[in-house]
């Protein structure tokens, strides 16, 4: 199984998956940052948004191979940001 390293809110991540596996179940499944969510599975609704190099994108229609050359910020790193702010 192929080995990927994802950069992810900040913090690198070593994955193994198949090259086509959907960034969703990346991070949910594999990773369990489960604030992503599963939503129609067609790149309609959003649910899965998560940012590549700032641009938004939805994690349902992207593969891992595709995800392991991009900076990508999920809703935690979203969250940590905001926590920063506050102090």
């Amino acid at each position: 199984m192929p080995s990927y390293n994802l950069s992810i809110n900040g913090k690198t991540y070593p994955v193994e998956a198949e090259a086509n596996m959907p960034l969703l179940w990346v991070l949910r499944d594999l990773l369990q940052l489960t604030g992503t969510k599963y939503g129609c599975g067609i790149a309609q609704c959003g649910a899965c948004t998560v940012h590549f190099n700032g641009a938004p994108v939805r994690s349902c229609s992207v593969t891992v191979a595709v995800a392991a050359r991009q900076k990508i910020t999920t809703i935690e790193g979203l969250a940590a940001d905001t926590a920063k702010a506050d102090k």
